[in-house]
C-alpha cells in the first residue's frame, strides 16, 4: 500500500517529477532518515544514497502543510535578503504527495560530531556564521514602531515568572521603553538558530541555513546572535565583541540591546507551538543569563536581575 513513510512509494514519485523536468535520469534509492523520536508532528525526512544527493522533506499527517509552509517562508527570506540569502537552500521541487505537502532539497552535510572534529568544525563555520548575521544588520536593520516591543514585552511577562533571570530584566525593559530613550529597531530573524539548523555550504554559500518555519522578516535584532553564541559555545568576551559589532550596524546603545532580546522571547512566547512553555522559561533565562554576562553590570539594571550562574550549553529544539 503507498503511504508517505514508505521509501520506495516516495522514491518512485519523487524520481517521476524530477525526471519528467530533466532534472534526473533514474529515479533516486531514498531512504527513510529518523533524528530522534518518531512523533506524529515531526517531518518526514528521506535522504538520497548513491550519487543522488537529494534530501526529501514530508509533512507529518498531522499537520500536512508544515513543509510548504517553511518553503515560502524560506522564499520570503531569500528574497528579501538578495545576496545575503545564499545560506537559504532553494528546493529542487514542491508539491503534494496524496495528503502532505513536501520538498525535494540539494544536500548539504551536518557539522561533524566525531570529537577529535567537532570542535574544528564548529569554530570555522561559527565564524561565517557570525560574520553573515552582522551583515543581514548592518544592511537590514530598519526602524520600528516602539509598539511592536510594548506587544512583545507584555506576552512575555505573562509567560515567565517575575522573579526570574526573564521577568526581573523585563520590568527594567519595560521601564527603558517608557522612556522614550529606546530604539526600536527590526531585523530579519531566522528565530532558531542552533547547531542542528547549520549545514555545510556550497559555493557560493558557506553554510547553509534549515527550519525556517519559524522565521520573522520583520523580527528582532540580537536573538539569532544570542542562540548561535549558547549553541555553539562562544566565550562572554567574543559574544561581547560581536554585540558591540551589532551594536554600531544598528546605531544603538547597549541599554536597547537588551530589550531587542526579550523582544523576541516575547514574539515567540506567544508562538510556543509544540514547544512546552517549561522548556521556553529555560532557554529564555538562559538567553538573558549569557547576554548579562558579557557586561560587567547590567546596562538596564542591576546585576541581580540575573542569575550569576552562567548557562549551560544545551539544545531547546
Amino acid at each position: 500500500m503507498d503511504t508517505i513513510t514508505d521509501a520506495r512509494f516516495i522514491s518512485r514519485f519523487i524520481g517521476e517529477r524530477l525526471m519528467a523536468r530533466g532534472v534526473l535520469r533514474s529515479p533516486p534509492r531514498l531512504q527513510r532518515y529518523s533524528q530522534g523520536a518518531e512523533d506524529a508532528d515531526s517531518k518526514l525526512v528521506f535522504l538520497g544514497t548513491g550519487r543522488e544527493a537529494l534530501v526529501v522533506t514530508v509533512s507529518p499527517t498531522l499537520f500536512p502543510e508544515i513543509v510548504a509552509q517553511e518553503c515560502q517562508q524560506a522564499a520570503r527570506m531569500r528574497s528579501l535578503l538578495g545576496a545575503l540569502g545564499a545560506p537559504i537552500l532553494e528546493p529542487l521541487d514542491t508539491g503534494r504527495v496524496l495528503t502532505a505537502t513536501y520538498a525535494v532539497l540539494p544536500y548539504r552535510g551536518p557539522l561533524a560530531r566525531s570529537r577529535g572534529l567537532r570542535w574544528l568544525d564548529r569554530r570555522r563555520v561559527l565564524r561565517h556564521v557570525l560574520g553573515w548575521l552582522l551583515q543581514v544588520a548592518r544592511l537590514h536593520g530598519a526602524a520600528c514602531e516602539a509598539a511592536r516591543y510594548d506587544v512583545a514585552l507584555r506576552a512575555l511577562a505573562d509567560a515567565v515568572p517575575t522573579d526570574s533571570p526573564t521577568g526581573a530584566l523585563a520590568v527594567a525593559a519595560a521601564a527603558h521603553l517608557a522612556s522614550g530613550r529606546f530604539a526600536p529597531r527590526s531585523l530579519p530573524m531566522h528565530g532558531d538558530l542552533w547547531t542542528g539548523n547549520v549545514l555545510h555550504g556550497k559555493a557560493p554559500a558557506r553554510f547553509t541555513l534549515v527550519d525556517w518555519r519559524g522565521s520573522a522578516l520583520q523580527g528582532f535584532p540580537v536573538f539569532d546572535l544570542i542562540r548561535a553564541a549558547q549553541s555553539f559555545g562562544l566565550s562572554a568576551a567574543a559574544l561581547s565583541r560581536q554585540l558591540q559589532l551589532h551594536r554600531a550596524a544598528l546605531g544603538c546603545q547597549a541599554q536597547d540591546l537588551p530589550v531587542y532580546l526579550l523582544g523576541a522571547l516575547g514574539h515567540y512566547a506567544s508562538r510556543l507551538g509544540e514547544m512546552q512553555p517549561s522548556l521556553f522559561r529555560a532557554m529564555a533565562d538562559d538567553c538573558v543569563r549569557l547576554l548579562c554576562g558579557t557586561w560587567t553590570s547590567n546596562p538596564l539594571t542591576s546585576a541581580s536581575a540575573c542569575a550569576s550562574a552562567a548557562p549551560q550549553p544545551r539544545e531547546y529544539s
